[in-house]
């Protein structure tokens, strides 16, 4: 996957949404597996033509909790 920042492929909503279920589920092993069920498997088909590319739903929400961690700490 090309580089990107997660501004490319979420909407503003989508990413307060990753946010209130990262801090509620963060540590619990559910996170990446509700963000790809509730935010990028319903929006994928937006989020490939965002990107230029076909993309793997759970590498995106495993990326988007990479990057929850680093701006938030575990």
């Amino acid at each position: 996957m090309k580089s990107c920042v997660i501004t490319d492929f979420l909407t503003d909503n989508e990413i307060a949404l990753a946010q209130a279920l990262y801090r509620k589920y963060r540590g619990t092993g559910k996170f990446a597996k509700l963000v790809d069920a509730q935010i990028i498997t319903p929006n994928i088909k937006r989020i490939n033509a965002a990107l230029g590319q076909a993309n793997d739903p759970k590498y995106l929400a495993y990326a988007v909790e990479q990057l929850l961690s680093e701006r938030v700490g575990e």
